[in-house]
């Protein structure tokens, strides 16, 4: 993406800037934006302990706030990581994105997460989406 296209991502999407925007498309009535995370290590969420160890990969699918009338998706590809810390009792976590994914919460099951942006997302394998959240359109 050029120089012009990342300052618009920039300024309509400030939520996007700890990730890599991978792709944008216009898919229907709604706007989708591929991204992932760009942090080299992450932090356990039980102990503190950063780690840079990948257990795993998969897709998260958040719904953002409209942009000019269109719904917005992101597609977001998130890494599991192994907590190496023996005193631990996460073996494995995924890794957050400040400003853009919460932990579930009020006892929410792992498949549904919420966006700080006020969308849902769907947690999925990486083999592709599973369940796109409300009002989005499927690819």
């Amino acid at each position: 993406m050029g120089d012009h296209g990342s300052e618009l991502l920039k300024v309509l999407f400030p939520h996007l800037a700890e990730v890599v925007v991978t792709g944008v498309v216009r898919v229907g009535r709604s706007v989708r934006i591929s991204a992932r995370c760009s942090a080299l290590t992450a932090w356990c969420p039980g102990c503190g302990t950063p780690s840079a160890r990948v257990h795993s990969r998969y897709g998260r699918r958040l719904a953002d706030a409209a942009v000019a009338g269109q719904e917005t998706a992101i597609d977001l590809e998130v890494r599991r990581f192994f907590c190496d810390h023996a005193d631990c009792g996460k073996k494995t976590f995924a890794e957050q994105v400040e400003h853009l994914t919460l932990r579930a919460l009020n006892g929410a099951g792992p498949e549904s997460r919420r966006s700080q942006t006020g969308g849902i997302c769907s947690t999925t394998s990486p083999k592709g989406w599973r369940r796109p959240s409300p009002g989005i359109a499927p690819a």
